[in-house]
């Protein structure tokens, strides 16, 4: 990605068509692109800071750190010494499993919102988001149902008797009053004799945007710096490749079963974890689809089931994330393994992320054998004899 920045900045194509079109500044004062989620070190120095006892409380939302961090990480261990874990999970995951206390949010298809989308187009734009479906638990009221994440720290405010300068008691009502600050600028893809006649323009076209308030078109070389170099963790033969599931992703849809269900596009399997394993690599070694392997590197092992694949690289293996959860419910609860818990604690040293793919395992059979899941459950593994056949009939004439 630097090498294709760095190449256009050369070229003199920043801010140009066909170049890098860098983003402009929001048009709203506070509202701005989200941030990227917390890297891996900065998760590291929480981690350390809990140790110390430096932190009173953890409030985590959107995210699942007691189930998505290595193991090596010893987030498991140091929690404990949180007095007070807040989950603001709508569902149950590892985390909210062991919080303190819960206060779930809606579903994002019940809430209000606004958003700059972080790979933006170029030009100023601000996504409006409305509710397309009731709250579900709407009708158990404000003290049983949910609330949105922003009402939720409304509403503890209120009750903690804070005095906050917004315009507006609820999360509506703040974003309605953004709306009518890019109303009162009169320009853009949406404009209208009143405010009202405004607003429902920028819900119906899900946004506002004007495409003639574009970003600049230079870049400080100096943020161009050069590449990190690689670090590898353990001494196996076989490179570890994670990857998310197309159906569980990073693991925060295993609770549902039709997710659970759903059939990897590739080897179709379903509800396991598996190992995916080049096919010649496999036939060298007497490997075959659902024998049970385990996968070692320096942190630990785990077992998963095999699955022999021609597009495989001979010298890596690749397992998805998504199975291994602790609690989440009977669906995913105790099913398969996490190939979250053999990663090394290696980062990048410039953007901090986990090096997820920057681990090397050994693998070996352990000599048992089960039936890999598959939504048609009768796939058989990868053919052996891709030769045709010719079949000689002989009738009772003697005729061929």
């Amino acid at each position: 990605m630097k090498a294709v920045y760095s190449l256009n900045l050369v070229a003199g194509n920043i801010g140009q068509k066909g170049g890098v079109i860098l983003n402009p500044e929001s048009p709203l004062e506070g509202v701005s692109a989200a941030e990227p989620g917390n890297s891996f070190s900065e998760f590291q120095r929480l981690i350390q800071d809990i140790d110390v006892g430096n932190v009173k409380v953890l409030m985590v939302r959107d995210a699942d750190p007691y189930y998505g961090l290595p193991d090596i990480a010893d987030f498991k261990g140091k929690l404990a010494k949180v007095p007070l874990v807040v989950s603001f999970s709508n569902m149950m995951d590892d985390t909210t499993s062991v919080a303190d206390l819960i206060l779930p949010e809606h579903h994002y298809l019940e809430d209000w919102g606004t958003d700059i989308p972080l790979a933006g187009v170029g030009h100023q734009t601000i996504g409006f988001q409305q509710p397309v479906v009731r709250p579900f638990f709407e009708a158990r009221g404000d003290n049983l149902g949910t609330k949105g994440f922003a009402d939720v720290l409304l509403t503890v405010a209120q009750v903690m008797g804070k005095e906050l300068d917004l315009p507006g008691e609820t999360f509506k009502d703040i974003i309605r009053d953004g709306a009518r600050k890019l109303y009162e600028l009169g320009r853009g893809s949406v404009t209208a004799s009143s405010f009202e006649a405004f607003w429902n323009g920028i819900l119906q076209r899900g946004g506002w945007w004007d495409v003639n308030e574009r970003g600049p078109s230079s870049v400080d070389p100096t943020r161009l710096d050069s590449i990190s170099d690689i670090n590898i963790s353990g001494n196996g033969e076989f490179y570890l490749q994670p990857f998310l599931s197309a159906s569980l992703l990073d693991g925060r849809n295993a609770y549902l079963p039709w997710m659970q269900a759903m059939p990897d596009p590739v080897s179709t399997a379903t509800w396991q974890t598996w190992v995916e394993i080049n096919h010649k690599v496999a036939e060298e070694r007497g490997i075959k689809e659902g024998d049970v392997i385990e996968i070692s590197s320096s942190r630990g092992t785990i077992k998963a089931l095999a699955m022999p694949n021609p597009a495989t690289d001979p010298g890596a293996v690749s397992i998805p994330f998504g199975q291994g959860h602790r609690d989440g419910g009977r669906y995913s609860s105790g099913r398969g393994a996490s190939v979250f818990s053999i990663l090394d604690a290696i980062h990048d040293k410039d953007t901090g992320s986990l090096a997820w793919a920057a681990n090397k395992v050994s693998i070996r059979a352990t000599g048992d054998w089960v039936r890999v899941p598959k939504f048609e459950n009768t796939v058989a593994e990868f053919p052996r004899d891709e030769h045709n056949h010719i079949i000689e009939i002989t009738t009772d004439t003697g005729n061929h």
